[in-house]
């Protein structure tokens, strides 16, 4: 991971492509020639990758030129670096390592979006404290986290007509509009499966009940243009829906429905339920 990590950010850095399977065999087997010399583990190191790209290392034979410098300096300069301070070397990895930190990146993503500048200050902190592994591997567990919590909370757009036209769009994106009224129409912008679907329903719900003491809904219209697919748990929602739906007094209709959400609604009955005439190709 700390050499993918490193690798991916010289190479944003100057321009040219990195491919991490080909990075990765390159580790793989530079460690099963190792392993026949009981050398150490390969890697790439942060703190000497920054060395070499503050020093202005071009190509690898600066590894060997390194190697070779490190092992005449063992051989016969050691003496002379006997009382040298260990923070000297510290000096010069922080100093390498201080032209890899994207504070302007930091900025953007503070100006683009809050949660991605927040990640990359538990990135940058959990390295500088913890340790280049540990402190990527928080960040990613961190990342999977919000990708989780906003899958299981899926956008629901509120729709309606643009004055003297037959399309429909949010209220977010158009200031002026009109309700049909009774009809309520609801895009689901995602994915439907058994983590979001029972919150799609509550939201419904929700929604209904705000509108019902200023216009009683008869008819509900989801669009689905955004759910590419529906699992067996999301279907059993929607027939939920339907059904409680029904019960109050209100259709469901659906429109926009993707081709693979509608195999999955009439393998699962959906359509003979309601009916074929329920669903429409558009709003």
């Amino acid at each position: 991971m700390e050499s993918i990590a490193i690798s991916k950010n010289l190479a944003s850095q100057h321009g040219y492509p990195i491919n991490a399977g080909q990075e990765l065999l390159a580790l793989g087997a530079a460690n099963i020639v190792g392993s026949c010399f009981s050398c150490y583990p390969v890697t790439g190191s942060f703190s000497r990758s920054a060395v070499a790209n503050t020093t202005g290392a071009q190509t690898q034979l600066a590894g060997v030129i390194t190697a070779l410098g490190m092992l005449l300096v063992l051989l016969f300069l050691t003496p002379m670096f006997y009382y040298l301070p260990m923070f000297a070397l510290a000096a010069i990895v922080i100093n390498s390592v201080t032209s890899l930190i994207a504070y302007d990146v930091a900025a953007e993503l503070w100006r683009v979006k809050k949660w991605d500048s927040v990640l990359w200050f538990v990135a940058f902190l959990g390295t500088l404290f913890i340790g280049p592994l540990q402190g990527i591997g928080i960040a990613v567990l961190l990342s999977l986290v919000v990708i989780i919590y906003e899958a299981v909370r899926p956008q629901l757009t509120i729709l309606w007509r643009v004055p003297g036209t037959s399309i429909f769009r949010s209220i977010d994106q158009e200031t002026e509009g009109q309700f049909i009224p009774n009809v309520f129409i609801v895009r689901i912008g995602a994915s439907m499966y058994f983590a979001n679907a029972s919150h799609v329903k509550d939201a419904l719900l929700r929604y209904l009940d705000d509108l019902a003491e200023v216009d009683k809904t008869e008819y509900l219209v989801l669009e689905l243009t955004g759910v590419l697919s529906i699992d067996a748990t999301a279907a059993g929602v929607l027939q939920e829906i339907i059904e409680d739906f029904r019960s109050r007094g209100i259709r469901t209709a659906f429109a926009m429905v993707t081709r693979r959400a509608m195999r999955t609604m009439h393998k699962s009955n959906l359509v003979s339920l309601l009916g074929e005439s329920w669903f429409f190709p558009t709003v």
